[in-house]
């Protein structure tokens, strides 16, 4: 009977903290883009409210 490998269990464990911190960084990465097309779609609505002259959908947009 052999001793078993006391490294093997800790590269388990360094992987696993690259699992997480990768989930971490993609998680930031998806709420960064979430962040980015909020604003692209509300600038997109700004210009068409403006384009058709829709005052009422502009001001809501722009919070006034």
């Amino acid at each position: 009977m052999s001793n078993p490998n006391p490294f093997h269990e800790f590269v388990g464990f360094l992987a696993k903290i690259g699992e997480a911190y990768s989930e971490a960084e993609m998680n930031n990465l998806i709420n960064e883009l979430e962040a980015f097309n909020k604003r692209n779609y509300k600038d997109a609505a700004i210009d068409v409210a403006l384009d058709t002259r829709d005052y009422e959908a502009f001001y809501k947009l722009v919070g006034r």
